[in-house]
């Protein structure tokens, strides 16, 4: 129930389940709520860890706009949240990704952000207090602050997959197990662990090492890659969305991924392709089309450079299997 959970974290979590309707369900650890019908489905459970960290796993899609209003106290968060929910987060980022990390820090104060028809939204959440960071033990005042300026200065997706994973451990079926309250402490624990060790490598980078700008760059490129290599897309097409030089992309995408952007477009297409003419029946023309060629014979040269052999030798080879 929500007296569950530390008064101090209600501003984090209640309004949200106040505004969307959701209603409480039996729990054993935290507060679990619900709501299924015409309005929306949706479930969302808030376990206090201390009392100043709060995880909290949302999700819901509605059928109508909804205007939320809620007014939270400071805190850093650290999360794995679809891209809808990502959106609506104080971070910047052109490119989001169905699973996307990032951690940010929101001031206290009125928030308000609009969820649309349809949307899905899903959020695995640690919300830490300021409180949260001075009763870290082992730490000096050095390391807290280098921990919490790191959290509030990462780019989206930079954080490693074993925080996205850890988070994700985390969902609303603890509610209910005698065992949720521990495995959520020590999830907890190894994310600040894993944090703190980020912070401090961070902390301790090679001047010469590539800015915080051409990572970004790269990374944006190679997320937009990701999700749109069936377009029409070209390393200028690329350099125009990103508002750079073709020049200096080219230049920055070989620095950070070891391959150029043609490269990486390529091989992103190509494994696709592969996946395609294992699992599916489709035709290699069709497939062509799926993953960005205008030309069957432009897709047949590329994937034979990129294997050895033609698509429809390589399906041959897998049903001989």
């Amino acid at each position: 129930m929500i007296s569950d959970v530390s008064s101090n974290l209600h501003t984090f979590f209640v309004p949200q389940m106040e505004q969307l309707g959701m209603k409480e369900q039996p729990s054993r650890h935290g507060s679990l709520s619900m709501r299924d019908d015409e309005f929306g489905r949706g479930l969302l459970w808030a376990h206090s860890i201390g009392e100043n960290c709060l995880y909290a796993f949302h999700e819901f899609s509605i059928n109508e706009q909804t205007r939320l209003v809620e007014f939270p106290d400071d805190y850093v968060c650290v999360t794995s949240m679809t891209d809808c929910s990502a959106r609506l987060c104080p971070v910047q980022s052109r490119y989001l990704r169905e699973r996307n990390i990032l951690s940010f820090r929101q001031k206290g104060g009125a928030v308000s952000f609009d969820l649309m028809p349809n949307e899905y939204h899903r959020s695995y959440t640690l919300c830490m207090t300021p409180n949260f960071f001075d009763e870290l033990p082992g730490l000096t005042d050095s390391e807290r602050e280098t921990l919490v300026s790191y959290l509030c200065s990462c780019d989206t997706n930079t954080h490693s997959r074993e925080i996205g994973d850890a988070l994700e451990s985390m969902g609303h079926s603890w509610a209910m197990s005698a065992g949720g309250a521990c495995f959520c402490e020590g999830r907890m624990k190894e994310i600040v662990a894993r944090l703190l060790d980020g912070a401090v490598k961070a902390s301790n980078d090679d001047p010469r090492e590539p800015s915080t700008e051409e990572k970004r760059l790269a990374r944006e490129a190679q997320m937009m890659i990701d999700a749109r290599y069936a377009e029409n897309i070209t390393l200028q097409s690329i350099a125009n969305e990103l508002f750079v030089g073709r020049t200096r992309l080219c230049e920055v995408f070989r620095e950070q991924m070891g391959l150029c952007v043609a490269e990486y477009l390529r091989d992103v297409r190509m494994d696709e392709a592969r996946k395609l003419l294992e699992t599916t029946d489709m035709k290699a023309a069709e497939i062509s089309r799926l993953v960005g060629y205008a030309h069957q014979s432009s897709f047949t040269d590329a994937f034979r450079r990129q294997f050895g052999i033609t698509p429809t030798q390589w399906r041959e080879s897998v049903d001989l299997q």
